[in-house]
């Protein structure tokens, strides 16, 4: 029932056009049915579990900074389609505590990072892996950055402060900057566009980027427009998703994920909202636009989050316009909306970016390298060139909408339920 009503009230705040007393009355309405339904709303015992949501994808955690996660394991990132997230995991793990993987194939969407072994597997020497990557940025001279390959505009700099939630989009909102005066804080999937997976740190490509570390926020934390929540128990938008271009630490400090993870915090100092653990509330931003000399051509668009709704501090609805508290956030701007086709065939493509994915992924835990050899003997839909997706293909799938799962479970399946349990530690989300 939960999920009628919210596709019913996400239709009446499309584009902010219906009437906030309408929208009002209706909230009121279906909290007093909900309320007097026996299920009152979704409980994390009846959703896809962490375990279920964890995938494997081809980037690898470069980076081997002091301190970095890499230096004590080899690590690779991977796509959680239960919780949202993006985190880095130790990729020789062959028990429970491994991924699962969703083969693909076609060409790379987004920008292509080759991951070759110069020494032992066996090894935990993250100097054992090289990357070369294709960055297709444009220096345009005026402070901006052009990305051909998405078509999007960026800041050359950061906000040079850090700011809440709220301040972020308002800074983006009152930019002028390169000529220009539509800059907008980017969505979840427009920022993780331009994590450089090389090795560097800060996770971007420094020479045409630069990031300014800040004591409050030393990790290089950086806002997006796209709402989250803590809890499926309580989904109340009162977080936001940011990109850690440096360090995603936990709550003792240390490297937990990688530079490059995608996470969430509470909007604003005092918020109610949970904490997942090493986060911020006051974080960096870089501002966004698109760039029409590039966008119409651009190969590797940047592909909805799917989040039409627009929030406040503590994740109550609202219907904004331009110069009002919290505008600029994904529901306020038009995006390439998803479009699958289910093939029949065990497959899924993805009209936009042209990519086909397995429908049903692999039932299994696997390592890096199993999961390597599962995508080589996978022969499925008359297809034998099945790959592990990078990051910025698999992300591009996730669908914010709704939330737990991020993923369109009318075209993409699990992997069957576990009866083991992770660890606790990192919130309930990681």
């Amino acid at each position: 029932m939960y999920s009628v009503f919210t596709m019913i009230l996400e239709k009446l705040m499309k584009k902010r056009k219906t009437n906030a007393i309408m929208v009002a009355l209706f909230i009121i309405f279906a909290t007093s049915i909900i309320s007097c339904s026996s299920t009152g709303g979704i409980s994390e015992e009846e959703s896809i579990s962490k375990d279920q949501g964890q995938f494997w994808t081809s980037n690898r955690y470069m980076v081997t900074e002091e301190g970095s996660a890499a230096n004590q394991a080899d690590t690779a990132f991977g796509v959680n389609h239960a919780t949202g997230h993006i985190k880095g995991y130790p990729d020789s793990e062959t028990n429970p505590m491994a991924k699962h993987v969703r083969a693909v194939s076609g060409s790379v969407y987004g920008t292509v990072y080759n991951f070759t072994l110069t020494g032992e597997t066996t090894e935990k020497d993250n100097t054992a892996f090289t990357c070369v990557s294709t960055p297709t940025y444009i220096d345009n001279g005026d402070g901006t950055v052009s990305d051909t390959s998405t078509g999007l505009m960026w800041m050359q700099t950061d906000s040079e402060e850090t700011l809440n939630w709220e301040e972020a989009l308002s800074y983006c909102e009152n930019l002028e900057a390169g000529g220009y005066s539509d800059w907008r804080l980017p969505d979840v999937k427009e920022l993780q566009s331009i994590v450089d997976y090389d090795g560097s740190y800060p996770a971007i490509d420094q020479d045409f980027f630069a990031c300014t570390e800040f004591d409050d926020n030393e990790n290089y934390y950086f806002w997006t427009g796209t709402s989250a929540y803590f809890n499926p128990a309580e989904p109340t938008y009162d977080s936001a998703w940011y990109v850690a271009f440096g360090y995603a630490v936990g709550n003792d400090g240390e490297d937990s994920h990688g530079a490059g993870a995608v996470r969430f915090s509470p909007k604003y100092d005092g918020s109610e909202a949970a904490f997942e653990g090493g986060d911020n509330i006051s974080n960096s931003v870089r501002a966004v636009r698109i760039d029409e000399n590039y966008y119409s051509d651009a190969p590797s668009k940047v592909i909805t989050t799917g989040q039409e709704n627009c929030y406040d501090g503590d994740g109550n609805l609202l219907s904004t316009a331009e110069n009002e508290a919290f505008y600029g956030q994904d529901g306020d701007y038009e995006s390439v909306e998803f479009s699958f086709t289910n093939n029949g065939d065990g497959t899924v493509t993805d009209n936009n970016t042209g990519l086909i994915w397995q429908t049903v992924p692999s039932d299994d835990h696997l390592s890096i390298d199993d999961s390597e050899q599962y995508c080589e003997d996978l022969e499925l839909a008359g297809i034998t060139d099945w790959r592990i997706p990078t990051a910025e293909e698999l992300f591009s799938i996730s669908d914010f909408s709704t939330g737990w799962p991020y993923i369109d479970e009318n075209y993409f399946e699990f992997p069957a339920a576990s009866d083991f349990q992770p660890p606790a530690g990192g919130g309930p989300q990681g």
